[in-house]
């Protein structure tokens, strides 16, 4: 019993990957591959991982610079000197007269640490830091209105795979009783009880029939690839979705542009600006910064040597083994106080100041946009939820109307004609009441946008 149970469990162990791969994804798990693949989300994700880097960049402003440097050189030069005889009386020393040349060489090597330190900025740093926040603020709440827009996009063609598989049950339900009125028309034709046009009526019915079922072959494999597109997921899990289309509740309660992501962007932008306009202002204060630094500095194999003897008839060499200079260390703190730049800090100023009551305008101009586009959305909505309630009437007539035809075709009291009339209508009608629940689902879906509360939880 227990080889069984362990073969059995092996079996589910091993096909389970298989059964996994064949099982439909929701809409759930589409979005969530849509917002992983798609390419212009990543972008800005980065971007945004750029605006973390600027913010390490302030921080590390404070931290010190460590440069250590080191050289060696040759040195080799000519020297003419010439110079009158003179003497220093109080030491009994005569000078002869100079007028010579001397050839100078001497090899250096020398070595430093040294080590800066910022301790003030006049408070741009601290400035600047916040208006950094407030940048990536806003290139968040943009990153939002961008995933809204790919749940939309992946909501609409997953709606239509919906779309479509409603309209393929209508079309084979037609394709079913146009069968059987054939059926019943082929008897009438063979007894004479209707001519030959009339009974190719129903031939045409058919043949129309089967091209718009050949259309929707060709659609639907068409949106499948594009949800593949979209996901990167495998287009045969995606040709096993089977979902419903039924019309999309809204609620009416709260509805604000205040949500939307735009709004929360521009005031971002409203406060970096206003963050920059204080760290431009900090020009005219001191900066301070703190340096330290050790060196070395040795040279060794120095020799002066003059070319011509001097007139006491012995020429001058002199050599020196080393001369070194070491630790040579110093530390202290400096400050820089720009007293008048060229009213270059004043320019900025001003111009961060215009930058941003262009934004102020901007934000302006955006929220009276949204809220008119909050007011069309809503309108959408009431003539979409009017629409479904008509074209739910049509339907149900046509399809009364195709019900009664059916029975008196079967007696002789219609003719071809008006049957495959009534078959028409009411495949017109069904077809139209599901492209009306199609569009409802579309106006809602602009709706949430137009709040900013789209999410997938919303319309499912």
């Amino acid at each position: 019993m227990n080889r069984i149970l362990k073969w059995g469990l092996g079996l589910a162990t091993f096909f389970s990957p298989t059964l996994q791969a064949q099982q439909a994804p929701n809409l759930e798990e589409l979005v969530s591959a849509a917002l992983q693949k798609d390419h212009s989300l990543a972008i800005k994700q980065l971007d945004i991982g750029l605006t973390h880097v600027d913010q390490q960049k302030l921080r590390e402003v404070y931290l010190p610079h460590l440069d250590l440097s080191g050289k060696y050189a040759f040195m080799a030069a000519g020297i003419n000197a010439k110079a009158p005889a003179n003497s220093v009386p109080e030491l009994g020393i005569a000078l002869p007269a100079l007028d010579d040349a001397f050839t100078n060489r001497a090899n250096l090597v020398t070595g430093g640490l040294k080590a800066d330190v910022v301790l003030y900025t006049g408070g741009k740093v601290p400035a600047l830091k916040k208006a950094l926040i407030e940048k990536e603020k806003g290139q968040t709440a943009m990153l939002e209105k961008d995933r809204q827009q790919i749940i939309a996009d992946v909501s609409t063609a997953y709606d239509q795979l919906a779309l479509l598989k409603q309209v393929k049950l209508v079309l084979d339900e037609s394709k079913n009783r146009l069968r059987l009125n054939a059926e019943t028309a082929e008897k009438a034709f063979g007894y004479g009880l209707i001519t030959k046009f009339e009974y190719q009526k129903i031939e045409v019915a058919q043949a129309q029939l089967d091209a718009k079922i050949q259309q929707y072959e060709g659609k639907r494999t068409l949106l499948i690839h594009l949800l593949h597109t979209y996901t990167g997921l495998e287009t045969d899990r995606i040709a096993l979705i089977n979902n419903e289309l039924t019309p999309l509740n809204e609620s009416a309660d709260d509805r604000s542009i205040m949500g939307r992501p735009e709004i929360a962007a521009l005031n971002a932008s409203i406060n970096a600006h206003r963050y920059q306009i204080d760290a431009a202002k900090s020009w005219w204060k001191p900066k301070v910064q703190a340096s330290t630094s050790l060196g070395y500095l040795n040279m060794f194999g120095i020799q002066l040597k003059a070319k011509e003897p001097f007139p006491t008839g012995n020429t001058m060499t002199l050599k020196t083994n080393k001369l070194e200079l070491m630790p040579n260390f110093n530390i202290g703190v400096g400050f820089k106080w720009d007293l008048f730049d060229g009213n270059k800090g004043k320019r900025e100023v001003q111009q961060s100041k215009i930058e941003l009551q262009k934004v102020e305008h901007e934000r302006e101009e955006a929220m009276e946009k949204l809220e008119l586009n909050l007011i069309k959305q809503e309108t959408e909505m009431s003539s979409a939820r009017a629409e479904i309630y008509v074209r739910e009437k049509q339907r149900q007539t046509s399809l009364n109307a195709l019900t009664q035809a059916a029975k008196e075709f079967k007696t002789g009291l219609i003719k071809t004609t008006d049957l495959v009339g009534a078959e028409t209508d009411y495949q017109t009608a069904a077809l139209e009441y599901l492209q009306s629940v199609f569009n409802q689902r579309r106006v809602a879906v602009e709706l949430l946008k137009a709040t900013g509360s789209l999410n997938v939880a919303s319309i499912q």
